[in-house]
């Protein structure tokens, strides 16, 4: 009987800890997602096609490059990028840190050194995930809308405590979604 107590309550100690670590990575996420300070990125042209990427819209992300003195990371290193905003409200980095600052907004990301003093920053995110049926054309309207002529493609990332959250992709000034009903409908 003792025994039988035992093994129960180390198999409920256990269920438990299975089922915490997905809860927490969820509050988490949701956490960002409601508290999280707002910073825009500028999308760029991304290839047309990839076969092996399924169900969601491909992002490529700008900025791409920091610019720092007096640091000195390594290729692959995490660390801190630092954010602030452009004059039109679009991120921009600012310097880079190998410990989460205590002020500031900042994402923790991946760096890979250019040259001396500049690093690529490799961001947490890279995909924008939507319902299967629209994928296919939400991709199409992103491309056509991050070609070097027309530029109005965007996305906003929540970011809080050096967590970022990709919240929504936007499309000449609206969000995908609407941007394709309305396309539906006739409009551009």
């Amino acid at each position: 009987m003792n025994k039988r107590v035992i093994i129960l309550g180390v198999l409920g100690i256990v269920a438990l800890a299975q089922l915490g670590v997905p809860v927490s990575m969820i509050i988490g996420h949701e956490l960002v997602l409601t508290r999280g300070e707002v910073f825009k990125f500028r999308t760029a042209p991304v290839d047309p096609y990839d076969a092996f990427r399924g169900r969601y819209v491909a992002l490529r992300l700008e900025p791409t490059e920091v610019e720092v003195l007096g640091v000195t990371l390594v290729d692959h290193q995490r660390a801190y990028v630092l954010l602030d905003r452009d004059k039109d409200g679009f991120v921009e980095f600012v310097g880079l840190s190998e410990k989460r600052p205590q002020a500031g907004a900042c994402i923790r990301v991946e760096v890979c050194l250019l040259r001396a003093g500049a690093y690529h920053v490799i961001l947490p995110f890279d995909r924008y995930y939507m319902e299967e049926s629209q994928a296919p054309e939400a991709e199409l309207a992103y491309r056509e809308h991050s070609r070097r002529e027309m530029r109005d493609a965007y996305v906003t990332v929540r970011v809080l405590y050096g967590m970022a959250v990709l919240e929504e992709l936007y499309v000449d000034g609206k969000p995908i979604r609407e941007f394709l009903k309305e396309r539906a409908k006739g409009g551009k």
